[in-house]
């Protein structure tokens, strides 16, 4: 029972090395290909005149040049309602490094008040294509 341990063992390392002489083939590929960029919804938001609309920032980064749309939209539950709100900006074109950009969003139904609210953010850019980021932001003033 003692020869498991070894072959296992064995195993491993083989498969180790298997796998260590892929990565570079597949990093030669990444670098060849444009990546799809990334969008990120920062926290906190800031509460505009009295909860009409929120002030967010986005940050995306994207690969130089390329045109791209960046959409938001927040949601919020508000007293007995909610609140939610959309905005957009296009076009903006990539620089390839990190870019903020304010968007800011109209509250229909009710307002935004300080608290907790639900972001979802989407970039297309023309050619690689979406990248989205949902996530919990934090209302302030």
């Amino acid at each position: 029972m003692k020869t498991f341990p070894k072959i296992a063992a064995v195993v491993a390392v083989a498969g180790a090395a298997v796998f260590a002489s892929v990565l570079p083939g597949s990093a030669d590929v990444a670098a060849q290909s444009p990546s799809l960029g990334a969008v990120r919804v920062e926290s906190p938001a800031i509460l505009e005149a009295r909860g009409a609309a929120v002030r967010v920032s986005v940050t995306i980064v994207c690969p130089a040049g390329y045109p791209t749309s960046v959409n938001l939209t927040v949601t919020q539950r508000s007293g007995g309602g909610v609140a939610t709100g959309s905005d957009y900006k296009s076009p903006v074109t990539c620089t390839g490094t990190a870019q903020t950009i304010e968007l800011t969003p109209t509250a229909n139904g009710e307002a935004f008040r300080r608290g907790t609210a639900f972001a979802s953010a989407s970039m297309y850019v023309s050619g690689p294509g979406y990248v989205t980021d949902d996530r919990e932001i934090e209302i302030v003033r």
